[in-house]
């Protein structure tokens, strides 16, 4: 995951935006109690979006708590944590924490396999810091570990196929939190709208990250299954010209749409909790947000008449 999953600040209600950071902090000193204070920096959107996906499957019994910042010392924040006598809600924020460091390590794994020894050396400092705490996150939740591995062992065979095809390059993303979100439910039909939802969206987060990286991969020769998809490859090395890049991010736009449209609908059938309406924000508002603000921003907004495209 990569931090695209967030809401739209403009469009949430004040209490809304006030418990989205309060399990967002929440999250942050899970990540420190469980695998120590170094994991914190493992935090993101993406998995504070998934904590809220759970804490709303069920009535999780939550409280509101102002305590110094466990980063910063000198503030305070308000935390929304468990209640102590709700085990469900403390599990919820511990699988939040347990996702973030194992998707993390992963990341660093990744980009320790795909970059150059010199410019993977930062990778593979946090890689050597973050492993005992993926080894005891794995221990703790033996699914997620599984999936995450699956999910880079078919990653790695889907880019190093003869022909590298953004469906099977998004399908073990997508596969993932497919699993991760399917073991939220406690009925069939909750797992099967939580694995719609989920594959969905991991499809949608793979996607976002190579329309995002397609620039900075062509000039690096990296992959990217955009440049194949768009016959790219004579540009590898440098920059795209305008018009090349215009129409690079249209067609990106237009395959990032067709996963949201499959979201929506798994969407609209979770369960009224107390966080739908941050979730409603997330998957109805963030992320068609993040799509105008990655890729709009190199494309000209408005037609000769003034209208937006």
């Amino acid at each position: 995951m990569f931090g695209y999953v967030r809401p739209f600040k403009g469009e949430m209600l004040v209490k809304e935006y006030d418990a989205y950071k309060g399990v967002y902090c929440q999250l942050c000193r899970a990540l420190g109690r469980y695998y120590g204070p170094l994991m914190r920096m493992t935090l993101s959107y993406d998995c504070t979006f998934y904590a809220l996906l759970a804490l709303n499957q069920r009535e999780a019994k939550l409280k509101a708590e102002r305590k110094r910042c466990t980063c910063n010392p000198l503030k305070k924040c308000t935390y929304v944590c468990p209640n102590s006598e709700d085990g469900y809600a403390e599990a919820c924020f511990h699988k939040a924490a347990a996702l973030s460091v194992i998707m993390t390590a992963h990341k660093f794994r990744d980009n320790i396999e795909d970059e150059s020894a010199v410019k993977s050396l930062g990778a593979r400092f946090l890689y050597a810091l973050s492993r005992r705490a993926l080894k005891k996150a794995a221990a703790d939740f033996p699914f997620m570990a599984e999936a995450a591995q699956t999910m880079m062992d078919a990653q790695r065979a889907a880019e190093h196929a003869e022909h590298a095809s953004i469906d099977a390059c998004a399908a073990p993303t997508a596969e993932m939190l497919r699993t991760v979100c399917g073991e939220l439910g406690g009925t069939e039909a909750e797992k099967a709208v939580l694995q719609q939802l989920g594959y969905f969206l991991g499809r949608w987060v793979y996607i976002m990250d190579a329309a995002d990286d397609l620039p900075d991969d062509l000039k690096d020769g990296s992959f990217n299954p955009f440049v194949e998809k768009l016959g790219l490859a004579s540009y590898a090395g440098g920059a795209l010209p305008e018009a090349q890049r215009d129409a690079a991010d249209r067609e990106c736009n237009a395959v990032l749409n067709g996963s949201l449209a499959m979201v929506v609908p798994a969407a609209n059938l979770l369960p009224q909790g107390q966080f739908t309406g941050i979730l409603e924000n997330i998957l109805h508002k963030g992320l068609p947000g993040m799509q105008r603000e990655i890729l709009f921003l190199h494309i000209k907004r408005t037609s000769r008449k003034g209208k937006e495209l």
